[in-house]
């Protein structure tokens, strides 16, 4: 796959070259400690080359540093970079622009498209620089140096069960059907009852998300442990999802960082996805009044729900989830604004999955993105149900039992306790000092070195593998080898690029692979 610098428009000189350079390593020492003489030297030498007849060539090369910086942060597992995601506050041209630069994209257009935004402006020029210099200081950093900017707090996981209650109680009344209904009756909702009015449905919607909220297991995984599962997430998912890597039949999961989706240009600013909640869900009447009933429209069979995607809306046959059990997700958000009597998150958006169903692949800066990290959560914390090799460790918060009393009266039927998920053991770093002792005998190597993670298919029958190929009498679970470091202790630790790729053996492959 080449990179832009295949065709430049025009020749780029040694000049153009050097203040490329210059302007990222400026940006990687803001990025690793800004202070206020760099600052100043990165905003004079962004409206410096801004002002320069040549800024497109010095663009061009900016573009394909980038595109290298990618290459090695994929080399590095760190999966597929999104611009949209960690530089959420990027014009939305330019970050598609810039998108197209580091996944590889027609150079020809992206050279066209570079000319034409520098020469509409200086300010765009300057703006290009100054973000395409981010992009490649945040891809030399790695993510664990400058994750998503989220411009809320996550939640404390103390507070978690006070919030949940809290929610509960919001979703009561008429204000809550009066708010819910408002924002139906102006076409916000994604998955919605098929009904006469906007209060019926907000009713049955209310009434299914309180269900799933008072049954509830709460979880909080920590920021290491999003970061996890966000470069699991960008990996992709190769199985369908299970009932049993599902930790919870109804659960809440609070992120100890934020996760940012982006929005559409014209919306105030991006949403700070601070928990996800989860339940099953049948496209029935369940927890309705019984004074509801469905609008009858012509066809043969009657549509309970209707889904408003982004190709039109689509009705939904009913179903009862018996043979097909499918999973309701909620995200929520802080608000915006601090408004007496409004709920302390606020639903974002919704989503659904079905049992076998496999996710597709990751659609960045969407709900689709946040529903993957969910999932990658659900697959570490039930990984040591299908393996030895767990990569999660959990502590149960307990509630006090008066505290407990209080939430039965508002209507909550879990037990309140909240399971705080982290990951198993650290990545020592470089500068660590390793005890001085000998190596033992016996070891292949006498340093340490750190193995980037990786997802492998993990059998769960090894005696059948061979004799059963079409997987008629075992299956496969996918899990995750979390990054570690190989060697013995005591060993000097020693810098490694090293990734693994791990793929199925099948017939076709061993035959490529076998010499002779």
């Amino acid at each position: 796959m080449s990179g832009i610098t295949d065709r430049p428009s025009p020749a780029r000189t040694a000049q153009d070259v050097a203040l490329a350079e210059r302007l990222a390593a400026l940006t990687g020492e803001a990025l690793s400690g800004a202070t206020a003489e760099v600052a100043d030297q990165l905003r004079a030498h962004s409206a410096h080359i801004a002002l320069f007849d040549r800024q497109a060539p010095v663009v061009a090369k900016l573009l394909s540093m980038c595109r290298e910086a990618a290459e090695r942060w994929q080399t590095g597992g760190y999966g597929h970079f999104s611009v949209a995601r960690n530089l959420p506050a990027a014009p939305p041209a330019i970050a598609s622009l810039l998108q197209s630069a580091i996944d590889g994209e027609d150079d020809a257009q992206l050279h066209e498209l570079i000319a034409a935004l520098c020469a509409a402006s200086t300010e765009n020029a300057q703006k290009l620089l100054a973000i395409g210099a981010g992009v490649h200081a945040l891809l030399e950093a790695g993510p664990r140096r400058f994750p998503a900017i989220a411009t809320t707090e996550p939640i404390d996981p103390r507070r978690l069960p006070d919030l949940r209650a809290r929610l509960i109680s919001a979703h009561q009344g008429k204000p809550a059907v009066n708010r819910l209904a408002l924002a139906l009756f102006e076409n916000t909702g994604t998955l919605v009852p098929y009904l006469n009015s906007a209060d019926d449905a907000a009713r049955v919607l209310l009434a299914q998300e309180n269900d799933r909220l008072a049954k509830a297991r709460l979880y909080h995984v920590d920021e290491e442990m999003t970061e996890a599962a966000i470069r699991k997430a960008e990996r992709g998912r190769k199985g369908p999802l299970a009932p049993h890597r599902v930790p919870a039949k109804r659960g809440f999961i609070a992120f100890g960082k934020p996760l940012v989706r982006t929005v559409s240009e014209g919306e105030e600013r991006p949403a700070d996805i601070v928990a996800v909640s989860w339940g099953p869900w049948a496209a029935d009447f369940a927890h309705a009044p019984g004074h509801l009933r469905p609008t009858p429209v012509a066809g043969p069979r009657q549509p309970f729900w209707r889904w408003f995607g982004p190709d039109g809306v689509r009705h939904i046959e009913a179903v009862d989830g018996r043979e097909k059990p499918t999973w309701w997700l909620t995200l929520w958000a802080r608000p915006t604004h601090a408004v007496p009597g409004t709920p302390p998150l606020l639903a974002d958006n919704e989503t659904t999955i079905g049992a076998t169903d496999t996710p597709g692949p990751m659609h960045i800066g969407t709900t689709d993105e946040i529903a993957h990290v969910v999932y990658a959560c659900w697959d570490f914390i039930t990984q040591e149900q299908v393996t030895k090799r767990p990569i999660t460790q959990q502590r149960v918060q307990p509630r006090k039992p008066t505290d407990l009393r209080r939430d039965r009266r508002k209507g909550v039927e879990d037990n309140s306790a909240v399971h705080l998920v982290t990951l198993r053991g650290r990545r020592p770093q470089p500068a660590e000092s390793a005890p001085a002792g000998a190596v033992p005998s016996g070891r292949t190597l006498d340093y340490r070195q750190v193995i980037a993670e990786y997802d492998r298919s993990h059998c769960m029958n090894p005696r059948l593998h061979r004799d059963d190929p079409a997987r008629e009498s075992h299956h496969h679970e996918e899990i995750t080898v979390i990054e570690h470091v190989r060697g013995p202790d005591g060993a000097p630790l020693r810098p490694t690029r090293e990734s693994r790729t791990v793929r199925q053996l099948t017939a076709e492959t061993a035959a490529a692979a076998d010499p002779e």
